[in-house]
C-alpha cells in the first residue's frame, strides 16, 4: 500500500477536522484516578495520585530551550551537542524516536539536521507552555507511539470572560555567564466568545565560561512569534487556531563541526472539542497540525554549506465514553514524516569522495494508529488496559546508488501492536501500589532507515540506513510505591525493561566517504538488551513554611549476549532542595550530586566521567501586585564538570563540553 501526497494531506485534514477524540486536559478532570504514572511539572508536580502546586518559576517562560527545562527531573537527562541550545531529553535511556514528543497531544516538529541540531524540543514555544506531562513506559499510547514514553508540552488553556477584557504579561532576565538576554511578551483578549492570544519571546547568548574559566563556544540567538484564537460557539462547542514560528539564527555547535546559520521553523494548529451531557459520549476532539522546517549548517569559514527541509503533518481524533465505574477512550491518529535536502555547497578536497545521492534522500514515513485505552474503577482499585494498532509506510524518493545496491528498493510496510495492562490497589488509608505491564512496537526511524553516509551519532563514523529494519520492541514492568500523609509524600518507582530486536548502528567493511571518518556504521537489529532501574522522591513539609524536596534516579543498561553496556545512559542523579517561605520572600537552596559513570560502551569510543557535586541558589519576591523577581546563583562553587551525555568537543574527541560555571541570574515579570 502506497499513498500519494494528495492522498496523504486528504487523510490529515480529514483527521483533523471530522473524527472523533477528547482533549488530553480531560484527563486530570476524571473521577477516576491514573495508573499511568505521570509527572507534570512547572506549576504543577503530579507523582501518580498526587499534585503540589509549585510557583512558577519566570525563567521558565523565557527559556528556549525546553529540553534542559526538562532536566528539572532526575530521570530525564539531556544530549548536549550545543553549550547552550538544543538540549535531547533522554528519559531512562530512551532517546530520540524512542520518545514520543508533542505539544497539546499532537503537534510535533521533526528534526532536519541529521545530526539533530533541532530536535523535537528545539521547537516547543516555552513562554505559552503551562506544564509538560511526562508519561514514563509503554503504556500511554494515546497521543502517539510510546516506546520509552510520551512527553506532551500543554499551551496555556483559554480563559472567557463575561466582558470584554484585556491582560498582557512581560518578562525579562539577564546571564552573567554568557552574557544572556532573555525578554518574552504576551498580549490577551478575551470575551464571552472569543479568547485571541499574542506571544513573542527574544533569547540573545555569547559563549559562557566553564568552570575552568575557559570559554565554550555556545553563542546563539533564538526568537519566536504567535498568536492563538479560541472561538466558544457554546457551552459545548470550542475551536482553537494557533500559529506560531521559531526561528534561530547563528548558533555555535561546539561538538559539530557545522555550526546553525539559521532554522526556520512555522507550526500550525486546528483544534475542535465537543462536549455532550446526559449520553454515554461525554466528548469528541478533532485535531490537527503542520510544521515546516527549514534548516541550514555551514562550517565557520562557509566553505561547507547545506540546506535542508522537514514537513511533518497529521491529525488525531479521539472519543471519551463514560458509564458506571467506566471511562473508555477510542481513537486515530495520522502523522506524516518528511526529510530533504534542498541545496548544498561542498569544496573540493582531496579527502572526500564523489557524493552518492544525498544525505536524506528525500525520504519520508506515513503512519496510521487506531489507539483504545479503558479504566474501571473499583472500590479500593483500579484497572486500566490500553492497545494501539500503527500501520506503518516509508520509503525515499532519490534513493542512492549504494542503497540500490544494498537493498534494491526502500519501499516498506509493516504493522505494529502495543499493548498495557495496569492495576491499582490501595493498601490503606495512606499508601498504594501499582503494577503496570506493558509491549510496544516502533518501526525505525527516518534517521534509522535512510541516512545516507552522515556522520551524525555518538562517534565520527558515517552512517548508513536499513529500510529492512524489524521493529523494535520494548517489553516493560513497573511497581510503584506511594505513601501519603499530611506532611509527607514519598515515592518509589522500579522498572525493568526487556529489548528486542533493538537497532543500534554496527561498523561494516564500507570504505566512507570522508576519508577522516574511521568507518561506516550501518543500522542493523542487534539482538537484545536490557535496562532496569528506579526513582524515588521523598516531599517532607516538617516546618510550616519549610519545605525538603528529594528526589534520585538511576538506569543500568546492558546488551545481553555481549554484556557491554548500552551506550548514553546517564549515571546516578540525587537531588534535594530545602525552600524556605517567608513571604513575600520564598529562598531556596538546591543541591545536586551524579554519580562517576564508570559503564561505557567501547564501541563507540565513551569516556568515563567523574563524579560531581554541584549548588545552587534561588530567592523570588513579589516587588508590588502581579509583578515578581527571581534572583539564582547557579554552580555557586564554580564546579568545571561535564554530564555524560555531553558530546564531546569538535576539536578535542578527548574531552566532553563542560557545563557553565557560576553565573548570576535575574529575571523581572509583570502581568497587568
Amino acid at each position: 500500500m502506497k499513498l500519494n501526497s494528495k492522498g496523504l494531506t486528504y487523510i490529515s485534514v480529514c483527521l483533523g477536522f471530522s473524527l472523533p477524540q477528547i482533549i488530553s486536559a480531560q484527563i486530570a478532570k476524571d473521577s477516576i484516578t491514573k495508573d499511568i504514572e505521570m509527572v507534570k511539572i512547572t506549576r504543577q508536580i503530579s507523582t501518580f495520585n498526587n499534585k503540589k502546586n509549585l510557583e512558577t518559576n519566570n525563567s521558565d517562560l523565557i527559556n528556549h530551550d525546553a529540553g534542559k527545562f526538562l532536566e528539572a527531573l532526575p530521570e530525564i537527562s539531556g544530549i548536549k551537542k550545543a553549550g547552550s541550545y538544543a538540549t535531547d531529553p533522554v528519559l531512562r535511556g530512551f532517546k530520540y524516536e524512542q520518545l514520543n514528543i508533542v505539544i497539546d497531544g499532537v503537534a510535533s516538529a521533526i528534526n532536519a539536521c541529521p545530526s539533530r541540531m533541532d530536535p523535537a524540543t528545539s521547537q516547543v514555544p516555552m513562554n505559552i507552555v503551562k506544564e509538560a506531562e511526562i508519561y514514563k513506559g509503554p503504556y500511554h499510547f494515546r497521543q502517539g507511539s510510546a516506546f520509552g514514553g510520551t512527553i506532551n508540552f500543554v499551551t496555556i488553556p483559554p480563559v472567557f470572560t463575561d466582558s470584554l477584557s484585556t491582560k498582557a504579561r512581560i518578562t525579562s532576565g539577564y546571564e552573567s555567564n554568557g552574557n544572556v538576554l532573555r525578554d518574552e511578551l504576551s498580549a490577551t483578549l478575551s470575551s464571552k466568545k472569543i479568547v485571541w492570544d499574542l506571544f513573542g519571546s527574544y533569547q540573545k547568548g555569547d559563549d559562557y565560561k566553564d568552570g575552568n574559566g575557559n570559554k565554550v563556544p555556545s553563542s546563539f540567538l533564538r526568537y519566536n512569534l504567535g498568536t492563538k484564537a479560541s472561538f466558544k460557539w457554546n457551552e459545548n462547542n470550542l475551536t482553537t487556531f494557533h500559529l506560531n514560528t521559531n526561528q534561530a539564527r547563528d548558533v555555535k555547535f561546539a561538538a559539530l563541526a557545522m555550526d546553525l546559520l539559521y532554522d526556520k521553523t512555522w507550526m500550525l494548529q486546528a483544534r475542535h472539542n465537543m462536549t455532550f451531557k446526559n449520553s454515554i459520549v461525554k466528548n469528541l476532539d478533532f485535531n490537527s497540525f503542520a510544521s515546516f522546517v527549514k534548516h541550514s549548517m555551514g562550517t565557520p569559514d562557509r566553505s561547507m554549506i547545506s540546506n535542508v527541509e522537514t514537513k511533518t503533518f497529521g491529525g488525531r481524533a479521539e472519543a471519551k465514553l463514560a458509564w458506571q465505574n467506566n471511562i473508555f477512550y477510542t481513537g486515530l491518529d495520522y502523522k506524516h514524516e518528511q526529510a530533504e535536502n534542498i541545496s548544498s555547497q561542498m569544496p573540493t578536497m582531496g579527502g572526500m569522495m564523489m557524493q552518492d545521492g544525498t544525505s536524506w534522500q528525500n525520504s519520508y514515513i506515513n503512519q496510521i494508529g487506531w489507539f483504545n485505552e479503558f479504566h474501571h474503577n473499583f472500590l479500593n482499585s483500579k484497572f486500566t488496559a490500553s492497545y494501539r494498532l500503527d500501520y506503518n509506510q516509508a520509503d525515499a524518493k532519490d534513493l542512492s546508488k549504494l542503497f540500490q545496491t544494498l537493498y534494491g528498493t526502500a519501499n516498506t510496510d509493516q504493522l505494529n501492536n502495543s499493548l498495557s495492562l495496569a492495576y491499582s490497589q490501595e493498601l490503606n488509608a495512606k499508601s498504594k501500589l501499582s503494577l503496570l505491564i506493558g509491549r510496544a512496537q516502533r518501526s525505525g526511524s527516518l534517521t534509522e532507515r535512510f541516512i545516507n553516509r552522515f556522520a551524525g551519532g555518538l562517534d565520527a563514523y558515517e552512517l548508513v540506513g536499513n529500510p529492512n529494519l524489524k521493529a523494535e520492541t520494548n517489553n516493560q514492568t513497573d511497581l510503584i510505591y506511594t505513601f501519603k500523609i499530611n506532611k509527607i509524600f514519598f515515592q518509589t518507582d522500579v522498572f525493568y525493561s526487556y529489548l528486542q530486536n533493538s537497532i543500534s548502528g554496527k561498523i561494516i567493511p564500507l570504505k566512507p566517504l570522508n576519508m577522516k571518518a574511521p568507518g561506516t556504521r550501518q543500522y542493523q537489529n542487534l539482538g537484545n538488551a536490557y535496562k532496569t532501574g528506579f526513582e524515588s522522591r521523598v516531599n517532607w513539609n516538617f516546618l510550616p513554611k519549610l519545605n525538603s524536596e528529594m528526589a534520585v534516579a538511576y538506569t543500568y543498561a546492558e546488551e545481553i549476549s555481549t554484556k557491554n553496556p548500552l551506550p548514553e545512559i546517564a549515571p546516578l542523579d540525587f537531588r534535594w532542595k530545602l525552600q524556605y517561605d517567608i513571604s513575600p520572600i520564598v529562598l531556596a537552596l538546591k543541591y545536586r550530586f551524579v554519580a562517576t559513570q564508570n559503564r561505557i560502551n567501547p564501541d563507540f569510543g565513551e569516556l568515563k566521567t567523574p563524579d560531581f557535586s554541584l549548588v545552587d541558589f534561588s530567592a523570588k519576591m513579589n516587588v508590588f501586585k502581579n509583578a515578581q523577581v527571581n534572583f539564582d546563583v547557579t554552580n555557586i562553587f564554580n564546579r568545571a564538570y561535564a554530564e555524560y551525555l555531553n558530546r564531546t568537543l569538535s576539536t578535542d574527541k578527548m574531552q566532553r563540553i563542560l557545563n557553565p560555571g557560576r553565573s548570576f541570574n535575574v529575571n523581572f515579570s509583570y502581568q497587568f
